[in-house]
């Protein structure tokens, strides 16, 4: 798929750079490399992530910095499409990069697909070009170490350590998402301790692939049905200085608000088990006893609903009622005129 671009251009136009000739005598790169994020700006956003990632890839090959495919992570958006990757290369081999990246665009070496129309492609270490901030529910990056505030009636943390998403992950699925469809929806993050900070669990495209099973065969147990649009799964790609073979990620399991119903739901799990979030808190499997005093205070909310509705309309029904009236006064008195 991603090989239409390359094909456009002539193969032999395309040599690596001469290491020796090209690159100044102090480049140093023979120092011990270390691990950097680089910052690559002005992207194509007509191509697809994976195009562009794999592209991507094939010009830090010329520019003498390969790197793995799952080190790259690329942000599509129409009005910036950038992307960071993780990189493996001594401090005098970054200082020069700007230097190779002007001699490559020169001698044709990059890929005019590469870059958005109209722009340059920006290549830079480390996230100086990065203007903007979202929220967290919105992130598309996370910093390790960075404070996500504290856990809430609809945000839980775990750590995540270990074999996390082998053993335990499958049962926290269970356990949250039922207990946030049974009260105002709510999101699971994976990978942030729980006073707060990111940290990030290791996670490769084939986890994400085996983790998006997972949840989906789960929630399809679930009684009553739990529609895909009900919840997101999304891997947030968090940034850290330390070297890791596997990428950092933070797993966020959000299950939007239930729709509003004739009557109150409650939903169980693939299991036959009943959950609820209070206070910050699940609990659960739940007795007979519980289920009933859930029911009750469910309906007690539903009346309530109605009982301020039926206010609010008794209230309009006298302003009708009292506009009425001073029409027919003043049709009355014009008739007697």
């Amino acid at each position: 798929m991603w090989e239409s671009p390359v094909k456009s251009q002539d193969k032999q136009l395309l040599p690596k750079l001469p290491p020796k000739e090209s690159l100044p005598k102090d480049s140093g790169l023979k120092a011990v490399p270390s691990t950097h994020t680089l910052y690559v700006g002005h992207l194509n956003p007509q191509f697809s992530v994976p195009v562009l990632a794999c592209l991507l890839r094939d010009t830090l090959e010329r520019l003498e910095l390969p790197v793995a495919r799952e080190h790259i992570e690329v942000v599509r958006r129409p009005r910036n499409t950038y992307a960071l990757v993780q990189v493996a290369a001594p401090k005098a081999a970054l200082a020069s990069l700007p230097w190779r990246l002007q001699m490559a665009m020169e001698e044709q070496l990059i890929l005019k697909e590469l870059t958005a129309r109209g722009k340059e492609l920006v290549l830079s270490e480390g996230l100086e070009s990065l203007n903007h901030r979202e929220e967290i529910l919105g992130r598309e990056q996370l910093f390790q170490g960075a404070f996500l505030g504290s856990e809430t009636r609809n945000v839980e943390f775990k750590r995540g350590s270990g074999e996390y998403l082998s053993l335990a992950f499958k049962h926290h699925v269970r356990r949250y998402v039922c207990a946030f469809l049974n009260s105002e929806g709510g999101s699971l993050l994976v990978g942030v301790e729980d006073n707060g900070l990111v940290q990030g669990i290791h996670c490769s495209h084939r986890d994400e692939d085996r983790t998006r099973l997972l949840v989906d065969s789960i929630l399809q147990g679930f009684k009553p049905q739990v529609f895909p649009d009900a919840y997101t799964l999304t891997f947030i790609p968090v940034i850290s200085i330390s070297t890791a073979n596997t990428p950092l990620k933070v797993l966020r399991l959000t299950v939007h608000t239930p729709k509003a119903q004739g009557e109150p739901q409650l939903y169980e799990t693939d299991q036959g088990e009943v959950f609820l979030r209070r206070d910050g808190s699940i609990q659960g499997p739940l007795s007979v006893g519980a289920i009933q005093d859930w029911c009750r205070q469910k309906w007690t909310i539903e009346l309530g609903k109605l009982e301020e509705k039926v206010k609010v309309l008794t209230v309009e029904k006298e302003q009708l009622q009292q506009q009425l009236q001073q029409r027919r006064s003043l049709s009355c008195s014009c008739c007697v005129l």
